[in-house]
């Protein structure tokens, strides 16, 4: 029998998801915070819920990763594509739109916007399933040259080079899977300190306060290789989602927070629907509508589509995938 989640796991990420949301609104300062952090936490996380696999059955279970993760998106893809071939006719633009869902990488913009992530996400877990395999010894070995590789590429003109599928951004992004993994014991002992905010918040404030003040210079986009600070990139991503995932694992403690677990169990809806929902809906109304509006549409209408979809065992394998299953007792 599966141990269940913990709250704070799934409610760490239904905050993740609402972070993303707001980064895409098109509010330039929250974007260029919120990208410190928001996709390393959702990578950290997958780490803390990451179950080895033996070398024996790492195909198979390759197999099912890729499955559970590539039919929503082909799923969502094919959706999007087809509801704009419905507005606007045109053929052409429905047959390019589905070929760089084939490519993927940073073909994807507009309202696949966000779809990298779920490429980069399957050959991160992949890569890092057959890591495990090793000693310890060497898999640290491993993962420290994949972080150091992952740079070098950013600092080159590899960094304009669009791999298909962000392939060579799962470099960086095992890093913060394996964190995760890794501090699945210490990452929960140190939350339950009391003093862990007490010295996490701080820390987060310090790390914003010697930015605005010019003394470091900070951004992170993983989507288009934009990572060149060796050890920032490593320091601020960890110290800010270890001072989310402090405060809500405190606020688990204090107030419900069942909903905002739904929510993270829930996320991938929210990752695929809330920019095509948002740009239809700014099309119709012909105005940028703000930060709040956007995130409120972006998070709430997937959510309540993700509840309707899992009534029915075909939409829920289809737009679902391993979210679904992830939830199963």
């Amino acid at each position: 029998m599966n141990k269940p989640r913990e709250l704070w796991i799934d409610a760490a990420k239904g905050f993740s998801i609402i972070f993303v949301v707001m980064g895409h609104s098109g509010d330039a300062a929250a974007n260029h915070y919120l990208s410190w952090f928001r996709m390393p936490l959702f990578f950290i996380l997958s780490g803390l819920v990451f179950k080895p696999v033996e070398p024996g059955r790492y195909l198979p279970w390759a197999m099912k990763r890729t499955r559970g993760l590539m039919t929503p998106y082909f799923a969502y893809g094919l959706l999007i594509a087809a509801v704009l071939l419905l507005f606007t006719l045109n053929i052409k633009g429905f047959a390019e739109n589905i070929a760089r869902l084939l490519y993927g990488g940073m073909t994807l913009t507009g309202p696949y916007g966000v779809f990298w992530f779920i490429t980069c996400l399957l050959f991160t877990q992949l890569l890092f399933g057959y890591i495990i395999r090793y000693s310890r010894r060497t898999q640290i070995l491993l993962i420290v040259s994949a972080y150091l590789l992952s740079h070098l590429i950013s600092l080159t003109a590899l960094r304009t080079f669009n791999i298909p599928w962000n392939a060579d951004v799962s470099l960086l992004a095992v890093t913060y899977y394996a964190i995760g993994f890794y501090g699945k014991t210490l990452i929960p002992a140190l939350l339950r300190r009391y003093w862990a905010l007490l010295v996490l918040l701080p820390l987060s404030g310090l790390v914003l306060l010697l930015e605005r003040q010019g003394i470091i210079q900070y951004t992170l986009n993983m989507k288009y290789k934009e990572y060149d600070a060796l050890v920032l990139d490593l320091a601020v991503p960890l110290i800010i989602s270890l001072t989310i995932c402090a405060v809500v694992y405190r606020l688990t403690k204090l107030v419900p927070l069942d909903w905002m677990g739904a929510l993270g169990r829930n996320s991938i809806a929210i990752m695929y629907l809330h920019l095509p929902l948002n740009y239809g809906l700014k099309y119709l109304l012909g105005v940028n509508y703000g930060l709040m509006p956007f995130t409120l549409v972006g998070v709430a209408v997937p959510l309540f589509a993700a509840i309707w979809a899992r009534r029915s065992p075909v939409l829920s394998r289809l737009y679902l995938g391993q979210a679904a299953a992830a939830v199963q007792p």
